[in-house]
């Protein structure tokens, strides 16, 4: 059997399973920092968690570097305005394989 232990995958499943059929695993151990977010998440973020949910999001880098000039609130209603930030992307995908 074969495991494939990951972490810090920010809500991106793709990867997941990108590297789970690269290598073939048949379990995945996920150790931490799924980053699922639900609509009212970003207002329970600690700073850090809301800057590594921008800067590990799809938008573009210009649109990165503007909402983390932003203050708090700010950010997070910047975050809620962009779907890639704010919706779980576990409606959109699923894994492959179990985890």
């Amino acid at each position: 059997m074969r495991f494939l232990l990951i972490s810090d995958t920010h809500g991106k499943l793709g990867i997941i399973n990108e590297l789970a059929a690269r290598t073939k695993a048949d379990v995945v151990i996920h150790a931490g920092d799924f980053g699922f977010y639900d609509e009212g998440s970003c207002a329970r973020l600690a700073d850090r968690e809301l800057r590594l949910l921008v800067i590990h999001s799809d938008l573009p880098k210009e649109e990165k570097d503007r909402i983390l000039l932003l203050r708090k609130d700010d950010q997070i209603a910047a975050a809620r305005e962009h779907r890639s930030l704010s919706a779980p992307p576990m409606r959109r995908s699923r894994l492959f394989i179990p985890a």
